[in-house]
């Protein structure tokens, strides 16, 4: 046998029992950088899902409320009241402020906001 061919078959058998080892080590390796790299995608995307969830459960609550009102306006209409009465029932009342409640801006930002939400206004009363 030749030296050259001894050579190679030393290499061969060094590459045999190396690679598992080299292939261990470097996978641990991999796999950090791998998490490091996707680690924000990953969060980016739970985060969106979780928004998602919210935007569904929002909507979900939203239909149910539609669905309230509505089952309200039919029965109104199914009694075939006078249609003052219907928009009486349906219209909040308003949010009332003495003249010295509505004074305070603070107060008077919070009823206004308030009325805004719930779709009625904010009337002053005298004290």
């Amino acid at each position: 046998m030749s030296e050259d061919d001894n050579n190679d078959r030393l290499m061969a058998q060094f590459i045999e029992k190396a690679t598992p080892k080299l292939l261990e080590a470097m996978q641990a390796s991999l796999a950090e950088k791998i998490e490091e790299q996707i680690g924000g995608l990953k969060q980016a995307s739970q985060k969106m899902l979780d928004e998602i969830k919210d935007q569904k459960r929002a909507a979900a609550e939203q239909v149910a409320k539609d669905k309230g009102e509505a089952d309200q306006f039919r029965a109104l209409l199914s009694q075939r009241s006078n249609p003052a009465d219907i928009n009486a029932a349906l219209t909040p009342d308003p949010i009332r402020l003495t003249r010295v409640q509505a004074r305070d801006p603070q107060l008077y930002r919070r009823a206004k906001a308030q009325a805004e939400k719930t779709g009625t206004t904010v009337e002053i009363v005298n004290d």
